[in-house]
Order: structure tokens, then C-alpha cells, then sequence
């Protein structure tokens, strides 16, 4: 029998799950700083109307597929600051109906999300909610807009597994049998345990050993490092989760662009990341001050999915977190290059980085200090460790066109970012759309800022394609 169902048989009994050290630091994280790192997808849809019946139907029926989805918060009974999962069969995620006018379809989620962004999660609370958004005078449009916003808490999904989860609910919202995705799956391998059942204890020891010192080596012996300027403020930036909110605009790359970019990244043996990176560091060169006397450095971030790297690969269906991340890519301002054929150029450094990274088991040891890196977010803000830029790579995601009477036209990414202090990018794709997120925390980042960000790396794009 494998670790993973060994797991879900030792817990079959008392429907409890104790949580990971990823996932205890997660809810606290969550719990003490208003909601940070709460993710979601909003789902435009446009067809007939959706009875607020018909959606609870389709949650409960996922709900009973995902163990995440039918749990509740409790503390540990015995261990301080922990966690636990605890199964309730009884249990309704929260649903909830808000009308909207017509022409609100596209951006009412956006006024919405604020209200609910800094509500902690509390013992008793479920890990996931969801809003469904339509004009009352549409009930009779067959072609009406409709939006399904899909919140969780990150201590239970990633991107991919929340995109998964998503793309299942919209399945069985449109499924007239009864039977889609019927079978109740059992509690997913944690991170920590995916990667333990992957790696010896020697090879625990030799990823960390690959890992740390050149990260560390990185960090302290470098050029002063750009960072986007700060706005004005009347408040203690270690304080920035009370009195900030996360600001976000969006770029979006139609079909058309979208395949002429992925024939790009073939043709230059890059991926749609790489692509994307190369854009941000562009932008941001031009952006950001710099200085006459010296030159200065910028390091960006990307978070990276373990699943692919565990033995065996855990599926995208396991809902729950198995983000970590590599070694930051380091570039100097003076270095950037403002052409196209410059800037493929880049991309294509930053992919020899990536894969130097990846083959260097940097995947894995970034998954085993996790808890410890989500833990330092409680700590004091230092400004002085902070990269330049992050980014998250949400990838090519299950959806389709077509669910049943319903065409999915967008999903639109968003996260609790009240804590970053840098810009952050989602990178997804959606049935053949590349959309990116460009946010961050407002006012400490002024929001003029993000909507120059998004402009002009959405003109360095179309630069590149057009090469």
C-alpha cells in the first residue's frame, strides 16, 4: 500500500488530519496578517441563469469529492500553534448570491473582493467560500454574463490544484447525469511527506547542501539591489497588512497574440515564463531609478510546483499546497537589453537558470524550508532581503471552452498580496489566453505604479512577438 493511502487509513476513523508545518504556518500566516496569501479564480461565464440552488448543488457534490472542501479549522489538542483538518459530512461551504447590473460583469468582483480580503479564518471556519455574481433582469437571457468566484485558503490548495478544483465544479454544475466526478478521493500526500518519500535522508541532506550556501552566497556578496520606489505613507510599514489593500490590474494577450507568442518561445527554446520574465525586467529597468555612480541589481522570484518532481508525481486532482520555489535570477541594471533580439536573449539566460536550478534539486529543498520562509512573514519587515520583482506561474490551466450550456470567456487569477512589498506577476493561461496579474500592496506600492507596470510590459510583449 502507498504512503499516500497509508495516511488516509491511519485518519479514516476519527476524520481528522493533523497539519503539515507548511500548513500550520499558512493559517497563521492568514490568521495574524489579515488574510495573507487567500487566493481565488473568478469564472466569467455567459449563458443561461444560475440559481443559487443550482450552484450549491454543484458544491455540495464537490465537496463530497475533496475532503479540503468538507473540513473545518480546529486546534491541535495537544500541540501549541498547531492545526487540524477536521472532516464535517454535514457541512455547506458558504455560497453566497450578490446581484449586480448588467454592465458590472466584468470588474463587480474586483469592488467585492476588498470587503472579504482581510477576514481572518477562525477555528470552526471552513477553508474555501464562493460568490456568484448575475443582473437579476437576466434570469430569462440564455446569453446572460454570470461569474462563480472561487476562494480558498492557500494552506489547502495551490494554483493547480485550485484551478482543478474549479474546472471539476463547472463540470458538475453542467452535468445532467449525475455522475460526474462521483468518486470521493481520499486525503492528498502532504508536501513534506511527498518530498521525504522522494528523497534518502542523503539526499535530503545534499539538496539543502545544493541549495542554501549559493542562495546565501547570492544575497550577501552582491550590488545594491533596484527595488520599485515606495509611495508616501503615514503608517509603519511592519504594519503595512492593517492598513493597505492589494491593488491588481491585468493584462491579457488574446488567442491570436497568445499563439504567435508560443511560436516565439519554440523558436527561441524558451518557455512562456521566460518570456514573460524577460518583459518584466525590462520594464522594470525603466521604471526604477538608478544610479549615476554605480550599478545596481535586480533579482527576481518564481514560485515552482513540486508535484512533477515527486516519485510518484502527485496528481493536480490532490487538492492542496505544493508550491515552492528556486534560487532567485540575478541581472544588472546596465545588462538589460532594450531590443527584441536582446530581450529573447534574455529570456533565453533565464531559462539556463531555471533548468540549472531544477536539475540541481532546488525544487525539492525550497518545499522542505517552506514552513520556515511563510514563518519569517511574521517576523519584522527587512526591506534590505527583499528580490526586486516576484512571480507566479499558475500554467496552462484544465479548463475548456464549454461547459455544457455555459462558455467559460475568462478567469481571472487574484490573491491576498497585503504583505508584498514588491510587485508580484500570476502568469496563467486559459484555453489558449495568456492573462497576467500585476499586483501588489497599496499604498506602500502607489497604484499608478502597477497600471505602468502592466502598460509596459504588455508593449514589451508585443515587441518580442513582433520580432
Amino acid at each position: 500500500m502507498s504512503p499516500r493511502h497509508r495516511q488516509t487509513e491511519l485518519n479514516a476513523d476519527s476524520k481528522q488530519r493533523a497539519c503539515s508545518p507548511t500548513e500550520n504556518a499558512l493559517i497563521t500566516v492568514t490568521q495574524r496578517l489579515n488574510g495573507v496569501t487567500r487566493l481565488g479564480e473568478v469564472l466569467h461565464l455567459q449563458g443561461p441563469y444560475i440559481s443559487l440552488e443550482q450552484l450549491n448543488a454543484a458544491v455540495a457534490r464537490l465537496q463530497r469529492r475533496h475532503p479540503a472542501l468538507r473540513s473545518r479549522l480546529q486546534a491541535h489538542p495537544t500541540k501549541r500553534n498547531c492545526f487540524m483538518f477536521e472532516e464535517d459530512a454535514m457541512m455547506q461551504l458558504p455560497v453566497k448570491e450578490i446581484p449586480r447590473k448588467r454592465d458590472e460583469h466584468a470588474s463587480f468582483w474586483a469592488q467585492e473582493w476588498p470587503k472579504y480580503e482581510k477576514d481572518p479564518i477562525n477555528i470552526g471556519d471552513p477553508f474555501a467560500r464562493l460568490w456568484l455574481f448575475q443582473d437579476p433582469a437576466d434570469k430569462e437571457d440564455p446569453n446572460g454574463f454570470r461569474e462563480v468566484v472561487f476562494m480558498c485558503e492557500h494552506a489547502i490548495c495551490d494554483a493547480q490544484s485550485l484551478s482543478n478544483a474549479a474546472h471539476e465544479l463547472l463540470h458538475i454544475l453542467s452535468d445532467e447525469t449525475g455522475h460526474a466526478y462521483e468518486q470521493p478521493l481520499p486525503w492528498g500526500e502532504t508536501m513534506e511527506n511527498a518530498i521525504r518519500n522522494t528523497l534518502s535522508g542523503f539526499g535530503r541532506m545534499m539538496a539543502m547542501i545544493r541549495f542554501i550556501p549559493p542562495i546565501f552566497k547570492q544575497i550577501t556578496n552582491r550590488l545594491p539591489v533596484t527595488r520599485m520606489p515606495f509611495g508616501e505613507i503615514d503608517f509603519d510599514i511592519r504594519e503595512m497588512e492593517k492598513h493597505c489593500h492589494t491593488e491588481a490590474v491585468y493584462g491579457v494577450l488574446n488567442k491570436e497574440m497568445t499563439t504567435k507568442l508560443l511560436a516565439g518561445c519554440r523558436r527561441e527554446g524558451v518557455t512562456v515564463t521566460s518570456a514573460v520574465t524577460s518583459a518584466i525586467l525590462s520594464t522594470m529597468a525603466n521604471l526604477v531609478p538608478t544610479n549615476d555612480t554605480q550599478d545596481m541589481i535586480m533579482f527576481i522570484t518564481l514560485s515552482a510546483d513540486v508535484r512533477r518532481r515527486c516519485v510518484p508525481p502527485v496528481p493536480n486532482h490532490d487538492l492542496n499546497y505544493y508550491a515552492s520555489g528556486i534560487g532567485p535570477f540575478s541581472v544588472r541594471m546596465s545588462a538589460v537589453p532594450k531590443t527584441a533580439e536582446g530581450l529573447w536573449h534574455l529570456a533565453q539566460n533565464y531559462s539556463l537558470h531555471t533548468n540549472a536550478c531544477v536539475n540541481a534539486g532546488q525544487i525539492l529543498a525550497c518545499g522542505m524550508v517552506t514552513a520556515k520562509a511563510y514563518q519569517m512573514m511574521l517576523r519584522p519587515m527587512n526591506i534590505s532581503y527583499m528580490p526586486t520583482y516576484n512571480t507566479s506561474s499558475w500554467g496552462v490551466s484544465p479548463f475548456v471552452e464549454q461547459y455544457g450550456p455555459w462558455q467559460l470567456t475568462g478567469v481571472t487569477p487574484f490573491m491576498n498580496l497585503l504583505r508584498s512589498a514588491v510587485p508580484m506577476t500570476i502568469i496563467q493561461t486559459v484555453n489558449g489566453v495568456l492573462t497576467l496579474m500585476f499586483g501588489g500592496a497599496s499604498p506602500v506600492i502607489p497604484s499608478s505604479s502597477f497600471t505602468a507596470l502592466r502598460d509596459r510590459c504588455m508593449d514589451t510583449l508585443q515587441k518580442m512577438i513582433n520580432n
